[in-house]
């Protein structure tokens, strides 16, 4: 191994280091969501996004989060300025000083529509002349063409509570509804509790979508990066996953998880 080469793998191991043991000292501030169960629980400080990010962090030594929770525009704008660490969703586009991680998590983004309705919806152009609920800032988060088709609607609007949208479409109050899988399953269960459901359809038409966390700074970009390997290697990483979030930060290791 030539002395170059030596040389750059002790450096990157030192900076590495370096930060996990400046982390006790640091807080690092983190932006998520405010309504994105069972990706983010701002009640409990949990979900599955939240819960990745402390594990891969803490095996890196980094313990000291302080997670503040709002829109995704606001937390794009924060990152933007360098007021925040990481930010765990925001727009997929490069931009200088902005450092992406490996995936957290994948979403999977469908559209719903009410089975009474027999919409034949088989790619986002079917969604001409309708009616469109979507997740706030979902025009920089869904794949082209979406963002041109929204255009051609009846109607297109977004929300930052996720949990309006299957309301919308159960009262027929717009056609279609867009969200991640998961996210709809997890309030149409809140939602069945005190209202009745209709009969709807899940349109798979968008790709599955990787969510990173996005880094003011590379090296502890870098450093999560190494931790979300070991957590992987683990199997905590499945854990937290195959548990949901919140159930994993009630159940196992209860002490670390604040």
């Amino acid at each position: 191994m030539s002395r170059t080469l030596i040389l750059l793998l002790f450096l990157f191991c030192f900076t590495t280091e370096s930060l996990s043991q400046q982390s006790h000292e640091k807080q690092i501030i983190v932006a998520a969501s405010s309504f994105l169960p069972p990706y983010i629980v701002k009640q409990s400080n949990s979900g599955i996004q939240i819960e990745i990010l402390k594990a891969a962090l803490q095996a890196q030594g980094i313990t000291e989060l302080d997670i503040h929770y709002m829109s995704n525009k606001r937390a794009e704008q924060l990152l933007l300025q360098g007021k925040v660490d990481i930010v765990l969703n925001f727009p997929p586009m490069a931009i200088a000083g902005i450092h992406k991680s490996e995936p957290l998590v994948m979403y999977q983004n469908v559209a719903l529509s009410l089975a009474s309705n027999e919409f034949i919806i088989k790619s986002i152009f079917d969604l001409a002349g309708k009616s469109v609920l979507a997740f706030q800032n979902a025009v920089n988060f869904i794949e082209q063409p979406f963002k041109s088709v929204t255009e051609n609607l009846a109607s297109y609007d977004e929300v930052v509570n996720q949990q309006a949208q299957v309301d919308h479409l159960m009262k027929g109050w717009v056609d279609v509804i867009i969200m991640d899988r998961r996210v709809f399953l997890f309030y149409l269960e809140k939602y069945k509790q005190s209202n009745k459901v209709l009969p709807f359809v899940v349109h798979p038409i968008f790709k599955e979508a990787p969510r990173p966390a996005y880094f003011s700074n590379k090296a502890l970009k870098e450093s999560f990066n190494l931790g979300l390997d070991k957590i992987i290697a683990s199997g905590e990483y499945q854990a937290i996953i195959r548990l949901d979030g919140t159930e994993y930060a009630q159940l196992l290791r209860p002490e670390s998880r604040k």
